[in-house]
């Protein structure tokens, strides 16, 4: 095993939003075996490196579903934003569906309204406590028009509902748009990024700075901003929280979020590497 490429939300933490011990300890085995271990995310830099230094990790880490590539040492990488044009055209179609959607930039996150998105999707219903956010969450502001945007970089928009048929509406309405790239990281959202970011296109560009193939990598994730590593890699992993279209995509179904399904995946493909030596 060359490298392993791990989602973070539904894959490396768990519900309470930290990393189980166990994977924390399956990671440092393997990178003890000169494995490459990188984490990939919708999180923006800030946030992820957040919850891995809560871990004690270091990792590299693809960030805002492959827009940015930062090293161990939090060297940037790599940068891809969003066009000017199809970003302006984007923002309208959300503003037309909804205001709770975030936009990450180079100069943090914003929002068209702070109070609403923490009140629907960051806070508990029957105590009225705030959720554990992450750093990008808690440093959010708001915006007031596609003007402010004008000299920052747009990384990702991440769109929210709970209402299904909005999020089916706003899904088809930008699938339209050939200069966008359409996933989710759950039933409740639409990830909008540029056409030519992935999660995968971004492996493509690590793996030669890593000097790994990818056919002898793995990947573990559990949605569907996911599937682009699973297809760029040799083993792609699922998590037992993924629905059953992904798990049926992958060689390996692990164990959920909340069970260090992370650890077992390692561990299992550790042990196969013993085995062969």
């Amino acid at each position: 095993m060359a490298l392993i490429a791990i989602d973070m939300d539904g894959t490396l933490v768990n519900g309470q939003n930290g990393i189980p011990k166990e994977n924390v300890e399956s990671i440092r085995a393997a990178q003890k075996e000169g494995i490459h271990v990188v984490i990939s995310t919708g999180r923006m830099y800030e946030s992820a490196k957040e919850t891995l230094d809560e871990a004690g990790l270091t990792c590299p880490i693809v960030c805002l579903n492959g827009s940015q590539i930062y090293d161990n040492e939090a060297n940037i990488l790599h940068n891809d934003s969003m066009d000017k044009v199809v970003f302006a055209k984007t923002l309208a179609i959300c503003e037309e569906e909804n205001k709770t959607f975030i936009i990450s930039t180079s100069e943090g996150s914003f929002t068209k309204c702070r109070d609403t998105l923490y009140e629907e999707f960051f806070t508990n219903k029957e105590t009225g406590k705030v959720h554990k956010v992450t750093a990008t969450l808690r440093k959010v502001r708001n915006y007031t028009s596609v003007e402010d945007f004008k000299n920052l970089d747009v990384y990702k928009i991440l769109f929210l509902s709970n209402d299904p048929e909005v999020i089916n509406r706003i899904r088809l309405r930008l699938m339209q748009e050939e200069n966008l790239l359409i996933t989710s990281s759950h039933s409740n959202n639409v990830e909008i990024n540029a056409a030519n970011v992935s999660k995968g296109a971004a492996l493509l560009k690590l793996a030669p700075i890593l000097g790994v193939d990818l056919k002898e990598s793995m990947a573990i994730g559990d949605s569907f901003n996911d599937v682009s590593m699973f297809n760029r890699v040799g083993f792609p992993v699922a998590m037992g929280n993924a629905k059953e279209e992904l798990q049926r995509q992958c060689a390996f179904v692990t164990k959920t979020n909340d069970e260090a399904g992370v650890a077992h995946a390692i561990y299992h493909f550790l042990s196969q590497k013993q085995k062969q030596n």
